[in-house]
């Protein structure tokens, strides 16, 4: 079988499946595991080449939702037997696994998977039931500033964790946010992928008394890949667990 993987969480899964051999096609952005940066590239996540694509005579192309909606049903059109995966909460994780090894041939070994995320997920919840929990922003831009909602795969993950969403509810899974507003929240801890740095912060009116900038609860890529908590793949159980260990310092410590 020959597949296309558009998306780089179901590029990752197809790899934890042992299914890298069958992929002749990926987006720059499938670069995890690092084998997949061997394979042919078509495009980025938001700018596919559809004839580089029908070029390599794929059997299968996965696509994602979003930017790639369009591109899917395009893709159709020419012919091509196109899936559709985009878990948008954690507990389609596992069913999305089960979806994508039935497709390529890997039923034991995604029912492995699932299984284990199943687990881990359960395991978080328990972990994290009862706990006090710290009012967390997570910001995904700066200009215009964004962030995410419960609603959200990401906010989801904040909330499975242990912590406390300061947006519970946004226009958007992932929207537009008033700098006043976080203010207002004085979340306790913030997670920033804006590429902004703690001086900027410390810059932004009013921000400075937020709790989480006077106690240094700030936190970057550099301490928490985004890659681990933005995508829907095996290594969510490891974002789980490092912001589980962010929220509680003190827990983990013993």
């Amino acid at each position: 079988m020959r597949i296309v993987a558009l998306s780089p969480e179901v590029a990752e899964i197809i790899a934890a499946l042992d299914g890298t051999s069958n992929l002749v096609g990926v987006t720059r952005e499938c670069d995890y595991p690092p084998q997949l940066t061997r394979i042919e590239q078509v495009g980025n996540f938001g700018a596919v080449n559809k004839e580089a694509i029908l070029a390599l005579k794929p059997d299968l192309v996965f696509t994602s939702a979003l930017e790639q909606e369009a591109l899917g049903t395009d893709l159709q059109k020419m012919g091509l037997r196109v899936i559709q995966i985009y878990p948008r909460k954690l507990d389609d994780l596992p069913l999305a696994v089960i979806e994508i090894g039935r497709q390529i041939g890997k039923t034991t070994e995604a029912k492995a998977l699932a299984d284990s995320l199943s687990r881990g997920i359960a395991a978080m919840r328990n972990r994290s039931a009862g706990l006090s929990r710290p009012k967390v922003y997570l910001e995904i831009y700066r200009d215009p500033l964004m962030s995410v909602s419960d609603y959200s795969f990401v906010g989801e993950l904040i909330e499975t964790a242990g912590g406390d969403n300061i947006f519970s509810t946004l226009e958007r899974d992932y929207a537009r946010v008033d700098p006043e507003d976080v203010v207002k929240a004085r979340p306790d801890i913030i997670i920033c992928y804006s590429h902004d740095d703690l001086s900027s912060l410390l810059a932004r009116k009013g921000w400075q008394d937020i709790p989480a900038i006077r106690d240094r609860r700030v936190y970057f890529e550099a301490d928490l890949d985004p890659d681990l908590i933005q995508q829907a793949t095996p290594r969510t159980l490891r974002g789980l667990d490092l912001l589980h260990q962010l929220f509680f310092p003190e827990a983990n410590e013993l």
